[in-house]
């Protein structure tokens, strides 16, 4: 008995529960609405028997001025018999409103998810050759686009109408269902393979083991029926190449990095000659090319380049892709390779000739990288022409290029300043830097930096003690070591400059110098 009471007012409580919220829906909806947005309202709920007065848009109207003000005053129709089933139309309706409100405006922004829900509410009122209509032109989309996933739910909404709609053709349904499930699952595959080798190859750093071998490729694919037959395919390499890539780079671990690169890239079975893998084999090779830079390979690094060289003229899409980053690293790999005068033309005729292809990044790299190469080969003028142009704030480069990008330009434009012999603009730089990236210099990516301003303020201080023994000094006592600073070739030129200022040679001999010091 206590059991089937409780039960009693439990439901009672739940029913009571669901009416308040029913009632209250009119009111939260209608909160909602704009003046146009209740008009056109009004205009749905009498569309089907219009006329001067109605007594559920009376009391809708009512209902929308006590919702919106304070009063506690009596509703008109509060006592009326037919009072609760007036409302409870009034929420169909507005339920109804908006669905095909908000389908409306998915209808405009042609969001397929939004057409799809439009097409199982048509089903919903039987309305099968409208839904049908609706799903053939998204199934046109969904192909075009190769989204599998889409595609499938289409299939699967066309089957349910299927019973109710004559004109649907059963056999092309369950060929389009069978072909779909087929490349969705492979897409699945590849997902789930990425993940795998991406575990495997964090395994293989955290044990220092730099190896990769034809086994370990072909492992990978053991459990994937639908990816057994594109174990040749270039996207597949590429993206274990991205994995690779990303793993190493976190910890700056460039040198590991070619190893096992290397490893890989003698696995691949490049075919040039098949016009849809390009894109791929151009992304590899540049990927390549750049690791090659990092390390001061600058004969594989040109090797690569090369051979990214070779497709870009191949096609003009990938000519126009790549023309940025293969004229950063061309102009780098010639200025090692007593070129400076080239690899300036290389990024001035890319600047000027090709300017419109560059995307933001590039068109920055490109002249905060020809603005260094010029102070380099002592053309201060020019140099600070060039880096000038770099004169938007600091909130827009950190946002575009990031701090690393940014602390390097300042360092640039420092060097530059005192060239031109404007110290007090020197100092005032090297001050700014010292307060901004403060946080950044402990970190192992920075440590340069704190010898190398030290260098520049004892220069500026004391220009008449500025020895090669004094800056031999400085460093010793930052424990300054060449052969791990310039494992980034970046940096030998930033030494090569306060060199010049310490032993009053020329900053591109002194540059040569050192690199072919450290081979």
């Amino acid at each position: 008995m206590y059991v089937t009471l409780f039960i009693f007012v439990t439901l009672s409580i739940d029913i009571n529960y669901l009416t308040f919220i029913q009632l209250d829906l009119i009111k939260e909806i209608s909160n909602t609405f704009s003046k146009k947005t209740q008009k056109n309202f009004i205009k749905f709920f009498t569309r089907k028997r219009p006329s001067s007065f109605r007594k559920d848009v009376k009391l809708f109207e009512e209902l929308i001025i006590h919702y919106n003000s304070n009063s506690y005053k009596k509703l008109t129709y509060k006592g009326d018999p037919n009072y609760h089933a007036i409302r409870k139309r009034i929420t169909k309706e507005l339920i109804n409103f908006l669905i095909l409100e908000n389908k409306e405006d998915k209808v405009k922004s042609k969001s397929t998810d939004g057409m799809l829900i439009l097409a199982k509410y048509f089903v919903d009122f039987k309305k099968y050759s409208e839904a049908w209509a609706l799903l053939t032109k998204e199934e046109k989309k969904a192909s075009n686009s190769n989204d599998y996933l889409t595609g499938l739910k289409i299939q699967r909404l066309k089957l349910n109408i299927l019973p109710y709609y004559t004109n649907g053709d059963f056999t092309l349904i369950k060929k389009n269902i069978l072909k779909l499930q087929k490349k969705q699952a492979k897409v699945d595959e590849f997902q789930l393979y990425f993940i795998q080798m991406k575990n495997l190859l964090i395994e293989k750093i955290k044990n220092g083991d730099v190896s990769f071998s034809e086994k370990d490729f072909i492992s990978g694919f053991e459990d994937f029926e639908n990816l057994k037959h594109e174990i040749i395919d270039p996207e597949i390499h590429l993206k274990n190449i991205e994995i690779i890539r990303v793993q190493y780079a976190i910890e700056k671990n460039y040198n590991d990095l070619v190893i096992i690169l290397e490893n890989y890239y003698e696995q691949l079975k490049i075919e040039n000659n098949n016009i849809n893998h390009l894109k791929y084999y151009a992304n590899i090779e540049y990927i390549m090319s750049y690791t090659y830079l990092e390390v001061r390979d600058f004969v594989k690094s040109k090797k690569h380049l090369n051979k990214l060289k070779l497709l870009m003229d191949q096609e003009d899409k990938i000519f126009y892709s790549y023309l940025g980053r293969y004229t950063g690293i061309d102009s780098f790999v010639k200025v090692f390779d007593n070129q400076i005068i080239e690899g300036i033309d290389s990024i001035k005729n890319t600047l000027e000739n090709h300017y419109a292809v560059l995307n933001l990044r590039e068109e920055l790299n490109l002249l905060l990288n020809l603005s260094a190469l010029l102070l380099v080969n002592q053309n201060i003028k020019k140099s600070n022409q060039v880096i000038n142009k770099l004169n938007k704030s600091d909130v827009y480069y950190q946002e575009n290029m990031g701090r690393e990008w940014l602390l390097r330009k300042e360092m640039i434009r420092t060097l530059i300043l005192i060239d031109l012999t404007h110290i007090d603009l020197a100092e005032k730089n090297i001050r700014s830097i010292k307060n901004k990236y403060l946080d950044l210099f402990p970190t192992k990516q920075y440590k340069m930096v704190v010898p190398f301003i030290k260098a520049l303020e004892k220069f500026i201080n004391e220009p008449e003690r500025a020895r090669i023994e004094e800056l031999n000094y400085i460093l010793k006592e930052l424990n300054f070591k060449k052969e791990k600073v310039f494992r980034d070739p970046r940096l030998i030129m930033f030494f090569s400059w306060i060199k010049s200022k310490y032993t009053n040679k020329k900053t591109y001999n002194i540059l040569l110098n050192e690199y072919h010091s450290l081979k």
